[in-house]
């Protein structure tokens, strides 16, 4: 410890810190959670400066090492701490009158938000599992209470208990295949493992690092690892669940780079098959099955699975290529599920059993009833289904434009087909939105001004990655090479 660096740390410190900070005033503020709020939103402001402030030297290719080489602070890792700090504090805005609404205004939601990110932060900065581990269950267990924030309703405790359980036993997975690793290559270290795989690969470490695997698919939402995502999703409250579906892909796929196409990429022959499959069945199912739900919730949840699949098509391509492309994916597909989630939240009535306003017939006619919501969660299915000039037509071009680059074309025939199957369930909602009449007289809550706020945040994100793609590509085309 004696090269331990405080500063290299402070972008996950910070956001600890105001986390205990939040639970500290909670007392003082009862009542009040738009002023801890405030809080929550400075220790993410000082853990976004913390972050810039290191960038200058990460961003001119430095790797800095720290704690016995447990911190990593390279551009690839503060990029996707940025990412992660815009989706909380978009997140974090968006629910001061929500909570309010939802009668679950307690002062736990920001410190627990902060806790969340400052573990996916610390998995994004580190080339260590043993941190991914830590960070891993950090961000777990607040993630844990969070979906069962909203106590009095039974379906949001049981989601919570589903998730906990479900996600022990993945966890479990992860922990085991760690000690087959270390077994096999004598630390835990990527580049040590990486070594390893190159030069004599036991099947100890095989194993070891398709357990790992699995426990990372499940955090992803990869099928046959993502039955619990509809039922949490739906019973969770909605601003967590947007939160749930973007920041946790966004961290768990920032690590899954690291390991497969960081330290196992010159082993690419032996895992694409399996990421190939894994890929062609996620996208396949998720959007099947999608085309059945009447609830939008559980609508987003399986979209969220397909776009896992799009995702990890581009991990089997030329890294390149490919990494280049998720980093794009990621980034576009943090601001159009977000919306699209918190156009959920600000239609939805919260009550557990019939679920107002989350069901598709309480979405007729709202383009007419509510004509800003109604274009804004147009523009995000727009995005979702791929429609040109959003940032979701821009990021599956570049998917399967990196497929094609790569010879993989079965997968870019796959992709193609589910984009065009996945139109038709989103379509479907802009249809009720804008050409069917209202089935219940009861009017939409009032959209609060925070929420509308995120929402345009959210809506200028989708249409300028869209629009203006070019500097972020050549940027995520430089910080590709920052894996390992």
């Amino acid at each position: 410890m004696a090269d331990f660096d405080l500063v290299l740390v402070l972008p996950a410190t910070a956001l600890a810190a105001f986390a205990l900070l939040t639970l500290l005033f909670a007392p003082l503020f009862r009542g009040q959670g738009r002023a801890l709020g405030g809080v929550g939103l400075l220790g993410i402001a000082v853990s976004a400066a913390a972050t810039a402030r290191l960038w200058p030297a990460a961003g001119a290719g430095a790797r800095i090492a720290t704690a016995g080489g447990m911190v990593r602070v390279d551009a690839f890792g503060l990029f996707f701490t940025l990412v992660l700090l815009a989706i909380g504090a978009l997140t974090v805005v968006a629910s001061f009158r929500f909570l309010e609404r939802e009668q679950a205004d307690h002062g736990e939601f920001y410190a627990l938000v902060l806790l969340a990110l400052a573990g996916m932060v610390v998995m994004v900065q580190t080339t260590h599992l043993l941190m991914v581990l830590v960070g891993l269950e950090v961000f777990s267990l607040a993630l844990y209470v969070l979906t069962g924030l909203t106590r009095g309703r039974a379906r949001s405790v049981e989601s919570a208990l589903k998730y906990f359980l479900l996600g022990a036993f993945s966890s479990g997975f992860f922990v085991y295949g760690l000690a087959l690793l270390y077994g096999a290559a004598g630390s835990l270290d990527l580049v040590r493992i990486g070594a390893a795989a190159a030069s004599d690969p036991s099947p100890m470490l095989w194993i070891g690092a398709g357990l790992v695997l699995v426990g990372l698919a499940f955090k992803i939402g990869v099928v046959p690892f993502h039955h619990w995502i509809p039922d949490v999703y739906q019973g969770a409250p909605t601003n967590v669940a947007a939160f749930m579906a973007t920041a946790t892909k966004t961290a768990a796929f920032a690590v899954l780079l690291r390991f497969l196409v960081g330290a196992f990429g010159p082993s690419h022959e032996a895992w694409a098959p399996l990421v190939t499959w894994l890929s062609i069945l996620t996208m396949t199912v998720a959007n099947l099955v999608a085309l059945a739900q009447t609830n939008v919730k559980r609508l987003l949840a399986y979209s969220s699975v397909g776009h896992a699949g799009y995702l990890m098509i581009a991990l089997v391509c030329r890294p390149e290529d490919g990494v280049r492309a998720i980093l794009f994916y990621l980034v576009s597909y943090a601001f159009m599920t977000l919306g699209a989630f918190l156009c959920a939240a600000a239609v939805g009535r919260g009550d557990a059993r019939s679920e107002p306003g989350y069901d598709l017939g309480s979405w007729a006619g709202l383009g007419w009833r509510r004509k800003g919501l109604g274009v804004a969660m147009s523009l995000f299915l727009f995005s979702l289904a791929g429609i040109p000039p959003t940032a979701g037509f821009l990021g599956k071009y570049v998917i399967f434009q990196s497929a094609m680059r790569s010879h993989e074309y079965l997968l870019a025939v796959v992709g193609v087909l589910n984009a065009v199957v996945a139109a038709g369930y989103y379509l479907r909602v802009v249809v009720a939105i804008w050409m069917r009449e209202p089935e219940t007289e009861e009017e939409p809550y009032p959209v609060p001004v925070s929420l509308a706020a995120v929402l345009v945040a959210a809506a200028a994100g989708v249409l300028v990655l869209g629009l203006v793609p070019g500097p972020l590509l050549d940027l995520l085309g430089r910080l590709a090479a920052g894996l390992v």
